[in-house]
């Protein structure tokens, strides 16, 4: 199981962020980022190309929640060793 923190959040406003998240197993560390949409929809991106992809309207990520339990579930569960290392 993965522990996970928020390293940085970035304010679009008030109620929409971008957080940066670091997932740590025992021998392994990846980011990922979470779009937060007023606390009800969040999105799962893989590397900072695909949220600006997704602000241009390039990309819609296939992970996303709209419970934030869901959410840390998935992030706990993540499978690092089939993800670039960082």
């Amino acid at each position: 199981m993965n522990k996970f923190s928020q390293i940085e959040v970035f304010y679009l406003r008030s109620s929409r962020t971008i957080e940066t998240i670091l997932l740590e197993s025992s021998s392994k560390k990846r980011i990922v980022y979470v779009y937060n949409y007023e606390g009800w929809h969040f999105r799962v991106f893989n590397n900072i190309m695909e949220v600006i992809n997704f602000f241009d309207d390039k990309f819609e990520p296939e992970i996303s929640f709209e419970d934030e339990e869901e959410l840390d579930k998935y992030l706990q569960n993540y499978d690092l060793n089939n993800q670039q290392i960082w």
